[in-house]
């Protein structure tokens, strides 16, 4: 049973393009080393972390970065992707302001 050459997928995500570096012998570290990044940059890339490793990615297969990256995947920082604080502000916790002088002496 022979297998045909892999085709590339319709829509590219972080598993296939693991899967396609691996199968061209390539490693995500050693594609950031030699991009001059730090050995992490490409796996953040996959995460949607670190836009100049995806782009080492995508150089590195050859592949034009539209296609093998989702449109959204870099549009956004990581601070949007926080949820708000379901509790609201704690205003408990907070000192309470001292009394002006003239309300002191009144009292």
């Amino acid at each position: 049973m022979k297998r045909d050459a892999a085709k590339p997928p319709a829509q590219w995500d972080r598993h296939s393009i693991k899967a396609e570096i691996h199968r061209r012998g390539m490693s995500l570290s050693g594609i950031a080393r030699d991009a001059g990044l730090p050995e992490s940059a490409c796996r953040l890339a996959l995460m949607g972390m670190n836009r100049k490793g995806a782009d080492a990615i995508a150089a590195a297969l050859g592949i034009p970065f539209d296609t093998l990256f989702p449109a959204d995947m870099f549009v956004r920082s990581r601070s949007s992707h926080a949820k708000p604080n379901p509790k609201g502000t704690a205003t408990s916790r907070q000192k309470r302001k001292v009394a002006a002088a003239s309300e002191r002496a009144s009292a």
